[in-house]
């Protein structure tokens, strides 16, 4: 490392420094594990002693509470770095003087070699100025000695000046240097935080339409029970066809698994709940499968108490645990209250929606299981959201709940819970896929939902995004995620644009298919690197 500084001339130390405190100032929010409801700043143009703390305000962009719910765990506050009205200042004051205060922060080690001007008269090929050698004294001051000229100076910094004298300083410049601190908000958050948060663009955000209700996307919201093969649906994805499909993600080089809705089964009686398990367990032994979904949005409908749910996911995963080790298990879950951020109202009405399905039942389950991953359901309740409303977190006023700000809110939420530490939690996104032959989106349409559900929702941090929609037969529609005859559209280029294929997943039924299994698994496998192949 010394050798690198060493090697960079003060012109480039001070725009590289330059390019870290502005992406850090302007850039960079953060989660702080501190006390919420305090944050350094100020207000637009008030002086403020930088040892001092303000109350938090949201019409600033001082914070993203907004986001969390009333009952979010003290640690968890979204703050900035510094907050964004005070941002430009603090740059500007690090950059003053051509960066001189910057280059006064640099850690110069205790020797260096610089080259000359090059108007410098010299002998020296490699540096044709010539060289100076500079060395640190004891008080931080350098002794620079000029090799082509014999000249010595003594270089400093006092008072965020950059000094350059002939004579030795005197014992009291020889202390260490010190910086006037910043007139406005450069006091700064020390605390580190899990994740950063990510902030959609403002005309991102307001180009988002719903899942259903503007008439450019499905025009019906699919409802959470559709990922399971229905009975008399089993019987035509024959053997023949699971082991096509499975075969056909082998070649395409894609992470396998198999998946199915136990729930059914289980609430059936025990004979029929044995045989689908060991229909499961056969499925999921074929060469190439790594893991089993046996269950989706658990709770949201059929049981009638979350004892009964707790059984279930029980004698469930003990049974494939045993059939199947060294294989992973997963469930899917839907909790329509994570994506409600602030608003009391909105939590009220989802929990009333699926009382079985709230986070705290949910929570629950998840240690009854003890699965690998979790999957959350998004993207089905844009429309509800959009009756509710939190405060923008820029201008403090009240603006509905768009699809970016549920997903925000929702991995806020889900970080909050603390589910990361018991299983990988990951996404499962019904809001991307049309009914129809072609998706109506254009590209801005396209730019705007991908960014929101994926973009997003990655740098909060999910580590992968299942897509529902290929082929899907819901409410008498059939849902897309290409359009009609395997043919891109604007929110496939989106996808393939993002370069997230190995974040990116698809759900696929063996007895529903464009082409056939082959040909569409082919035509998907160019972006997802994961199947969810339906039994």
């Amino acid at each position: 490392m010394k050798k690198f500084f060493g090697a960079m001339t003060p012109r480039e130390k001070r725009f590289a420094a330059a390019g870290i405190v502005i992406a850090l100032t302007v850039c960079l929010p953060v989660m702080a594990l501190a006390e919420p409801g305090l944050v350094p700043g100020s207000g637009p143009g008030d002086p403020v002693d930088p040892g001092v703390e303000q109350a938090l305000d949201v019409s600033r962009g001082d914070s993203c509470r907004n986001m969390l719910p009333a009952d979010t765990p003290k640690y968890v506050s979204c703050r900035w770095l510094n907050a964004p009205q005070d941002a430009a200042d603090v740059a500007k004051w690090w950059l003053d003087d051509d960066g001189a205060r910057l280059e006064s922060a640099q850690p110069l080690p205790p020797e260096y070699v610089r080259c000359n001007e090059a108007t410098d008269l010299s002998k020296y090929s490699s540096c044709r100025g010539g060289e100076t050698i500079c060395k640190q004294l004891s008080g931080g001051w350098y002794q620079c000695t000029n090799h082509a000229t014999g000249k010595i100076t003594y270089e400093g910094t006092v008072n965020g000046r950059r000094e350059i004298r002939t004579k030795p300083p005197t014992t009291a410049a020889l202390a260490t240097p010190t910086i006037t601190p910043s007139p406005k908000g450069t006091k700064v958050s020390a605390t580190a935080s899990p994740a950063p948060t990510l902030t959609i663009p403002a005309s991102a955000v307001a180009e988002l339409s719903d899942s259903a209700g503007d008439g450019t996307q499905p025009t019906a919201t699919p409802t959470p029970t559709m990922t399971s093969t229905p009975d008399n649906e089993r019987a035509t994805a024959t053997k023949s066809s699971l082991s096509e499909a499975i075969e056909a993600a082998r070649s395409a080089r894609l992470r396998i698994w198999v998946e199915t809705e136990l729930a059914d089964d289980y609430l059936a009686g025990d004979e029929q709940f044995e045989a689908a398990l060991q229909a499961l367990i056969a499925a999921a032994r074929q060469p190439g499968v790594i893991g089993v979904k046996f269950a989706d949005n658990l709770g949201y409908s059929g049981f009638t108490s979350e004892d009964q749910i707790r059984s279930f996911v029980s004698r469930a995963s003990a049974a494939l645990r045993g059939g199947l080790p060294g294989k992973r298990l997963a469930i899917g879950v839907v909790v329509g209250e994570l994506g409600c951020g602030s608003s009391a109202e909105c939590v009220t009405a989802m929990r009333a929606r699926a009382p079985l399905a709230t986070k705290q039942h949910v929570g629950h389950y998840i240690k009854a299981s003890h699965p690998d991953v979790v999957q959350v359901s998004t993207g089905l309740f844009s429309p509800t959201y959009r009756q509710y409303e939190i405060a923008d977190p820029t201008t403090g006023k009240a603006t509905p709940i768009t699809p970016a700000l549920a997903a925000q809110a929702q991995w806020l939420s889900i970080r909050a819970l603390g589910w990361d530490t018991m299983a990988q939690i990951t996404s499962r996104e019904y809001g991307l896929a049309h009914h129809g032959d072609t998706s109506s989106w254009d590209k801005a349409q396209a730019t705007a939902q991908v960014t929101a559900r994926v973009s997003a929702v990655i740098g909060l941090g999910a580590p992968t995004i299942t897509l529902w929609g290929h082929q899907a037969v819901d409410g008498g529609q059939t849902y897309r995620l290409l359009d009609a005859g395997l043919n891109e559209n604007e929110m496939w280029r989106q996808l393939l644009g993002q370069d997230a294929r190995e974040r990116l997943s698809v759900i696929v039924d063996p007895a529903q298919t464009e082409h056939g299994v082959r040909e569409d698994i082919a035509a998907l496998a160019a972006g997802i690197s994961e199947i969810f192949i339906l039994v």
